[in-house]
């Protein structure tokens, strides 16, 4: 008896073996390979998952597309952009044979940086004021029927306030209800772009002046 029970065991035990296998052999396997990227000196603007706001990114062309699409500042592992400069990149991208819910297809990494060109254009260092009110950003179809929240910023006291995404100025973490005097660098482009979406002004973070408390 304590035999066939044995055998019973061993039998259920190697079908839940077995089964286990198909089940893993069955799943998605993530691909991994090796390609060329562009990434140009002119940022552009895509949507936020599941949210209204806009946010500031990589233009990149990544193998064989010949369209530079949208990637996030940080979304390429061991790779820190610089605004104002043009790249060429050998990277590694992952097609996640699960990705998740909330996430892309894609992850990146960095293997080397082929080429870094300073791009055409002006750079001088400015003043930049930066309002503790949020303001609605509004930039076409992505904003066309929720403007995005955004930053207020000028460039002297006396001018209009513009609303930008809240990563507009590298380097610089706004904190909402706080009034900020900066040092930037400020770059600006050739107004010349093979880009549907294009950024010719770009700021880089040298100094926070200032950063008050509004009065509430």
């Amino acid at each position: 008896m304590k035999a066939n029970k044995l055998m019973t065991f061993l039998l259920a035990l190697c079908c839940t073996v077995g089964f286990t296998s198909c089940i893993n052999n069955d799943e998605p396997k993530d691909k991994v390979e090796t390609m060329d990227v562009q990434v140009s000196a002119y940022t552009c603007f895509s949507g936020v998952f599941m949210s209204h706001e806009v946010i500031e990114g990589m233009s990149v062309k990544a193998g064989s597309n010949p369209n530079y699409d949208f990637m996030g500042l940080s979304s390429i592992e061991g790779f820190t952009y610089e605004r104002g400069y043009e790249y060429k990149l050998k990277i590694q991208r992952t097609t996640l044979g699960n990705p998740p819910a909330d996430g892309g297809s894609y992850t990146y990494k960095l293997i080397k940086i082929l080429s870094k060109q300073k791009a055409e254009g002006t750079r001088a260092e400015v003043t930049l004021y930066v309002s503790s009110e949020i303001g609605k950003f509004k930039y076409g179809a992505l904003t066309q029927d929720t403007p995005s929240p955004g930053m207020k910023i000028r460039e002297h006291e006396k001018d209009d306030w513009t609303v930008g995404p809240f990563n507009r100025i590298s380097g610089f973490d706004y904190e909402r209800g706080f009034n900020y005097v900066l040092s930037v660098e400020k770059i600006v482009l050739p107004e010349s772009s093979p880009f549907y979406y294009y950024q010719p002004i770009q700021y880089v973070l040298l100094k926070v002046i200032s950063k008050e408390k509004a009065l509430s």
